[in-house]
């Protein structure tokens, strides 16, 4: 499910759109993270001293390019500016059918955020087995390309040929979104892992940290007033977006569920009934607590493996991990309604899924400490450059998604009853 981008469908009615344990990824058979009941909403939310407005609108562009995009009649310079912060005066997307406390356009939470220099140690990394991609899949066939190649590639293709997937399945909202998601991850991933090797060298620690926490995109009282893992979203009422404080808007920087907050929430809610694994309670006890050791000035308790840096940056990981295995699974449910001989053809698989699986797989690239990079380079071949419209039977890309699936399940200790549920 895309849980900020839901919020685009919901409200816009717009097609569906891309919105304990401290080893995370092994599950276990009890309880894990913090308490499921917390009653104290000071002791339970994020500090109010904490500052990401420019993450929180990195989250609302990754949302607003896939809108535009699966909308197709669009040209690429309104994309291209989307992407490189020519934003201040535009209106936000889901604000547009969302009653929001006075946030209409970019600049009235943060302007001038350019995606393509913000994420750019992620959007320039050249991305696993992307030579291999077909010429009507990439701007350089027969080269590694990077994601801010592809995006623009795909802003272009957009534009010019009024559609959002080429001719071989590959649908460019579907990668745009989901690759500058990972992408987020990729810089989060990247501040918890300085935090977590040595805190005392990070500069501005309180300043990195929100940096972090925003672009997670969770509220500031995620577990006291939105999770609800007894839901099958994760959240209360199954909705991303709250107005908690009854003000009459709900304010998008504290107030609404933003991708990757969504997703660990609902990826935990799926694990519930078999062997819990709570990916979103780990994830937020470790960037609250990990927030108000700064503030207290114990930053030892950040550090190492068993620190607060490493317990929400693991949490998130196993989550990108499970989305991949998630698209999968939808993937080889389309396959299961095929013949074991029939050839997969255009129509027969969800090309949003596809496109899901890809583009989380190349989250991995950005940050996995389970995977390596031949392992990455095995799960694309698996998971395929296109839909293999034409070219294997259900039976033969059903092994490749079980291959690619085993790949994750075995590295991140999953318990394969969630597996097989998520």
């Amino acid at each position: 499910m895309q849980r900020f981008l839901r919020q685009y469908t919901k409200i816009l009615f717009l097609p569906l759109l891309a919105m304990g344990l401290v080893l995370a990824g092994c599950d276990s058979t009890g309880s894990n993270g913090p308490d499921d009941n917390p009653s104290d909403p000071a002791t339970n939310a994020y500090p109010e001293s904490g500052s990401y407005d420019a993450e929180i609108v990195s989250n609302l562009l990754t949302g607003d390019l896939r809108s535009k995009i699966d909308g197709a009649d669009v040209d690429e310079a309104t994309l291209t500016a989307l992407y490189t912060g020519d934003i201040d005066d535009k209106t936000i997307a889901v604000a547009s059918g969302l009653t929001t406390e006075g946030q209409s356009t970019y600049d009235d939470i943060a302007g001038g955020v350019d995606l393509s220099t913000k994420l750019s140690s992620d959007v320039t990394t050249l991305l696993v087995g992307s030579a291999a991609l077909a010429s009507d899949d990439s701007p350089d066939p027969g080269n590694q390309v990077t994601t801010d190649d592809l995006v623009r590639f795909y802003f272009g293709d957009v534009a010019d040929n009024d559609r959002f997937t080429t001719p071989n399945g590959v649908h460019m909202g579907q990668l745009s979104e989901k690759l500058l998601a990972s992408a987020l991850y990729g810089e989060a991933a990247q501040i918890l892992t300085d935090f977590a090797d040595d805190p005392s060298s990070v500069d501005n620690p309180a300043e990195k940290w929100d940096e972090a926490f925003g672009y997670y995109g969770a509220p500031r009282d995620f577990e006291e007033s939105f999770l609800d893992l007894d839901n099958p979203e994760g959240l209360v009422d199954g909705s991303g977006s709250r107005d908690v404080d009854e003000s009459g808007g709900v304010d998008l920087t504290t107030e609404f569920v933003y991708t990757w907050a969504g997703y660990t929430a609902e990826r935990a809610a799926a694990a519930e009934a078999n062997s819990p694994n709570n990916f979103a309670g780990r994830a937020f006890e470790g960037f609250r607590e990990g927030r108000k050791a700064i503030e207290d000035g114990n930053l030892d308790e950040l550090s190492g493996s068993n620190g607060f840096a490493a317990q929400a940056r693991d949490a998130w990981e196993a989550t990108v991990a499970v989305n991949v295995i998630h698209y999968m699974n939808g993937l080889e449910g389309d396959l299961a309604e095929l013949g074991d001989t029939q050839t997969v053809e255009d129509g027969d698989l969800d090309e949003n899924a596809w496109g899901e699986a890809k583009a989380f797989a190349w989250g991995l690239q950005f940050y996995s400490d389970k995977l390596s990079t031949s392992q990455l380079q095995t799960i694309h071949e698996k998971i395929g450059n296109a839909p293999p419209y034409g070219e294997k039977t259900a039976s033969e890309y059903d092994g490749d998604l079980t291959e690619a699936t085993e790949i994750i399940e075995t590295a991140y200790g999953f318990n394969s009853t969630n597996v097989e549920e998520w």
